[in-house]
């Protein structure tokens, strides 16, 4: 093989191991670094987010990104922001996120939602992603596109386990 060709392959083939991780995520269980109340108002921020996050078991892919992917600095950006959901669910209908009602904690979620897509149009895209709530948004999309549960809403389960690029067509 070529100099060439192996760039041409190394580029080619860049994005598939970041989807193998992904997957792989999702088959270890194991509870890594988050508390039982934190555990608890993710389960119900994700499902907010997006339904059906539970299936896909966002939280552990959450838990496992927090602990072993990102930084001390950005995992601690994350927990500080998360009692956010339980002030803001509080004033709205007296009771923390987990236990509030369905509709106070979508309206919570809408408007830090909402939040962090003013300060994306005020101050650019790379202040907005530091925000905590933009981190938990994307983790929860990224976590159930990767679940088995996303991959089968999407049309993309089973993946091939082999690729022939040189193939006759």
């Amino acid at each position: 093989m070529e100099r060439r060709e192996l760039i041409q392959w190394l580029v080619a083939t860049a994005g598939l191991p970041s989807l193998a991780f992904g997957r792989q995520i999702h088959r270890q269980p194991l509870r890594r670094s988050l508390s039982g109340h934190v555990e608890r108002t993710l389960a119900v921020a994700t499902e907010r987010i997006l339904p059906g996050a539970a299936e896909g078991n966002v939280g552990v892919f959450i838990d496992k990104m927090l602990a072993d992917w990102h930084t001390a600095a950005e995992r601690e950006r994350f927990l500080a922001g998360l009692p956010e959901l339980d002030t803001r669910c509080r004033a709205r209908g007296g009771r923390d996120f987990v236990d509030g009602l369905e509709a106070d904690q979508v309206a919570v979620v809408t408007a830090l939602d909402d939040a962090v897509t003013a300060l994306r149009a005020d101050r650019g895209g790379a202040v907005a992603n530091q925000h905590w709530f933009a981190m938990l948004k994307y983790l929860t999309v990224y976590g159930w596109c990767t679940s088995a549960a996303g991959m089968r809403a999407l049309d993309l389960y089973p993946m091939a386990g082999r690729y022939d690029g040189c193939a006759p067509v």
